[in-house]
């Protein structure tokens, strides 16, 4: 079934045809956007937290360089052999020692704490005099790269520090070493430095240790950073600049560098949300402004659909309604409305219609009426001058008593022709007179027989008057009376849904070329130099009973010619009510 679109939806259709390149390219164009700045945010990211790193890095690597110088100082390398020096001698080459130590702790950036230890001398000295020499603690903590721990001096009160000794010669043993350097400052340093870094950024960066030891920032927030080292393996991490992770439900990009010289990772994390928040806001603007904008168009189409397509579509019902015979009156919308005078004179016009197809209808029943008794005064002549001549015949070779039956007969079916009050006729009717025309004709062909076979309840059909005499004519004058002798037979009954009456006679018949010359002539209207008779038959039958009905002629494989008028069974009931 072929669909068709009303006003309504092809107005619709092409709204979202228009929105729909629009809403295509705005996603293709925020795509790429969301896609470029989150780019140039993680390697913006991880270049800054690259250069933290570093910066960190070096700052340890300057204070373990500060440590190196130190333990090469020559006044420090007397400690070695203070023991032979006097009280006073002793006492001025500590002063300068902590002197040079306080210089060089007041150029570095972190809380550092530098003690020196002569095992040779059992001499110690320290940055921070209220530092006991812990022998068993310098044992454990004993390392010659920067570590973390958190076994420290009472005085710091537990909190971890990272801690480095530097001894000579290098590759001596903590037993063997002349002279030993320690070196420390503590991890809230670190958790100042994530502090500055991170003001004014949207990351939370924060150190790790290979042991998974965690230094954050003061405000970090501690679930989502345990979350995150649940999922990132460092050491894959450090091989690529940043890689995506799904935290509480959101997703992060995470960088990750390593410092080589404090033995920490660098992780800095940031919600991809957070950085492509005002492409999204934009967005979110844009898809509600395509939504009002959509949500008004509807309006609008909606109005149009209301204001135009309704009142089209009540006239195309209307118009179909017409073709169908019926003669609405249609619904007027919205007065003052273009539609309004359209459908007023819709109204008007099928109003009009409506008479003068009534009037056609009345004069075409006069015309119908008019026609009948016209094929009817076309008839009744022709079988008068066949009568006449026979009579002429009979009364001149003196057949007086067959001119008697002749007159009779004659007179008989007169009576029943010249009845004019009604137009129809029932089947027994109609026999009685093709009785009465047979046994005129018997008179005339004296081998003529024929039969008549009705199916019960036929008697009463109604037919137009005189519908069967030219059948039987034919039958008489063109088949059975060149041939001497024959027989005609009439049936009546029904077949394939359709009324039947078939007049058959086995007289000489008709050749090939003869048979569709008759069907030919009988379907067109008759010349002045031709007779009419089967063509008026055909037209009574169209007129009485529609365009189902008509005349057939059929020839007969056994000689002769079958004539058949047929015609609908539902038009009975119709024939009652015109009769």
């Amino acid at each position: 079934m072929k669909f068709h679109m009303n006003t309504f939806t092809k107005v619709m259709g092409l709204i979202l045809l228009l929105l729909l390149p629009i809403l295509v390219l705005y996603w293709f164009s925020n795509q790429t956007s969301l896609h470029v700045v989150t780019s140039e945010v993680e390697k913006s990211m991880y270049k800054d937290l690259t250069y933290f790193a570093a910066q960190t890095d070096n700052s340890a690597s300057q204070l373990s360089k500060s440590g190196l110088m130190i333990s090469e100082d020559m006044n420090v390398r007397t400690l070695e052999f203070i023991e032979i020096a006097s009280l006073y001698e002793l006492t001025n080459e500590k002063l300068r020692i902590d002197e040079k130590m306080r210089l060089m702790i007041a150029s570095s950036a972190w809380d550092t704490t530098l003690s020196i230890y002569a095992p040779g001398t059992s001499t110690y000295i320290s940055s921070n005099a209220s530092i006991p020499y812990n022998s068993d603690q310098i044992r454990r903590n004993f390392s010659r790269t920067w570590h973390y721990t958190e076994d420290v001096p009472d005085y710091f009160r537990g909190r971890p520090r990272f801690i480095r000794y530097i001894t000579d010669p290098i590759d001596s043993s903590l037993d063997k070493a002349a002279l030993l350097v320690e070196m420390s400052f503590p991890v809230t340093d670190l958790s100042k430095a994530l502090d500055r870094f991170k003001s004014g950024g949207k990351g939370d960066p924060f150190f790790l240790t290979p042991e998974g030891r965690r230094i954050a920032a003061q405000d970090a927030d501690l679930a989502l950073q345990q979350e995150l080292i649940g999922q990132l393996d460092p050491e894959h991490l450090i091989q690529k600049p940043f890689t995506r992770f799904t935290l509480s439900g959101s997703e992060y990009v995470a960088s990750c560098v390593w410092m080589p010289e404090l033995g920490l990772y660098l992780v800095d994390y940031m919600p991809i949300q957070d950085v492509v928040r005002p492409i999204t806001s934009n967005s979110y603007l844009f898809y509600g402004s395509i939504f009002f904008l959509l949500i008004g168009s509807t309006i609008a189409a909606y109005i149009l659909y209301k204001n135009v397509q309704v009142p089209i579509r009540e006239l195309i019902r209307g118009v179909r309604r017409l073709r169908r015979g019926e003669y609405p009156t249609l619904k007027v919308f919205h007065p003052g409305n273009e539609f309004h005078f359209l459908m007023i004179s819709f109204n008007d016009m099928a109003k009009q219609i409506e008479q003068l197809i009534q009037n056609v209808y009345l004069e075409e029943i006069r015309s119908r009426d008019a026609n009948l008794k016209q094929l009817q005064s076309q008839i009744n002549p022709h079988f008068l001058y066949n009568c006449f001549t026979l009579i002429r015949s009979l009364a001149r070779m003196g057949e007086k008593e067959t001119v008697m039956q002749l007159t009779m007969h004659l007179s008989k079916y007169y009576r029943y022709t010249t009845r004019s009050e009604r137009t129809t006729a029932r089947l027994e009717e109609e026999l009685d007179l093709v009785c009465s025309y047979l046994a005129i004709q018997a008179i005339k062909v004296q081998d003529l027989k024929y039969e008549i076979q009705i199916a019960d309840g036929f008697e009463q059909l109604e037919l137009p008057r005189l519908i069967l005499q030219p059948l039987v004519e034919n039958a008489v004058l063109h088949g059975i009376e060149p041939a001497g002798s024959g027989t005609v037979r009439i049936q009546a009954g029904i077949e394939d849904g359709l009324h039947f009456i078939k007049v058959t006679d086995d007289g000489v018949g008709l050749t090939e070329d003869e048979w569709k010359s008759l069907d030919y002539q009988i379907t067109m209207p008759p010349a002045e130099d031709k007779g009419c008779a089967l063509w008026n038959t055909r037209q009574r039958m169209l007129l009485q009973f529609g365009p189902e009905a008509g005349l057939k002629i059929q020839r007969l494989n056994e000689g002769g010619v079958e004539a058949s008028l047929y015609w609908p069974m539902d038009t009975t009931s119709e024939l009652d009510e015109v009769s």
